[in-house]
């Protein structure tokens, strides 16, 4: 079994993250590492998205919910 992880890229994927309430990893996109290990989105604009009470800007982040493959 191997752990994978899926980056939320679209509105229709950030929306459907934050209606399920999964986990959402942040990372920043430059590969400098995980900024927050996870929580449920609170909202997303066009520009950022908030986790934990925190916003990070869609340009410098992604946001990762994670999987598993058989």
């Amino acid at each position: 079994m191997s752990f994978t992880y899926k980056v939320l890229e679209s509105d229709m994927e950030l929306l459907a993250a934050a209606l399920s309430e999964v986990n959402v990893t942040v990372a920043v996109k430059s590969g400098a590492g995980i900024v927050e290990p996870g929580g449920p989105i609170r909202a997303y604009t066009p520009n950022s998205v908030r986790i934990r009470g925190l916003s990070y800007n869609r340009e410098l982040h992604e946001f990762r919910v994670a999987g598993v493959q058989g």
